[in-house]
């Protein structure tokens, strides 16, 4: 894993910059589009019923607000995606000319590459809030990650994203899944202790119909 960098590398973009992220910013146009024509619909209706123009037009501004408040926090959380990728990474939908990059950014504004292991939020008893760590055995923690005292949608949306944006740095980079490696791993160990249960099991007069079953497999 890389050192901290208090800015973003030239040569990395955010993910809201990403061409699987335009959808979110198309998403976001559309929506304040919308609430705009809604605003003057409101306008001309009630215009018609009755209402005064400064009235209705208060009215049709303050409904037109809400909704693209509404609209704005729904892109926020795409676009406050704490992660970065390089133009070879598979987020920018091109050909890679060379090795795909990605960064994460922890609560204290540096961008840091989170290694070879996907990864998952630990609780952080000391400052509150979560850590980003290793999803491996032990949990190694990489740094405080987020101040958030729960987990919010948004928080396991950007987990979620982080965690593709490394299965598909590695697929790019030829890397083997770690995931995939250790379930082949898991199932040497089981057959190992098949094994030596079985062997165990030879001094037993009676066999279970289990014992035989593996016996017949071998």
């Amino acid at each position: 894993m890389g050192g901290a960098s208090s800015t973003l590398p030239p040569d990395m973009l955010p993910f809201i910059q990403t061409t699987v992220a335009q959808p979110f910013i198309n998403g976001r146009n559309a929506g304040l589009g919308a609430s705009a024509g809604l605003a003057v619909v409101l306008f001309a209706l009630l215009s018609l019923v009755a209402f005064t123009a400064p009235v209705a037009g208060l009215v049709a501004i303050a409904v037109a607000s809400m909704n693209m408040v509404v609209v704005l926090l729904r892109y926020r959380g795409h676009a406050t995606t704490p992660l970065a990728v390089n133009m070879n990474h598979p987020f920018m939908d091109g050909e890679p000319l060379g090795e795909a990059a990605l960064l994460v950014r922890f609560s204290d504004g540096t961008w840091r590459d989170p290694g070879e292991h996907r990864v998952r939020l630990v609780p952080d008893g000391l400052l509150g809030g979560f850590n980003l760590a290793h999803d491996t055995l032990d949990f190694p923690v990489l740094g405080h990650f987020t101040e958030a005292k729960e987990r919010t949608p948004t928080l396991s949306r950007h987990l979620t994203l982080i965690n593709q944006a490394i299965a598909l740095r590695d697929a790019v980079n030829d890397v083997p899944d770690p995931i995939e490696t250790a379930r082949e791993r898991e199932a040497m160990d089981t057959g190992l202790l098949e094994r030596s249960w079985l062997e165990e099991e030879e001094s037993v007069e009676v066999e279970s119909p289990l014992v035989s079953f593996f016996r017949k497999k071998e």
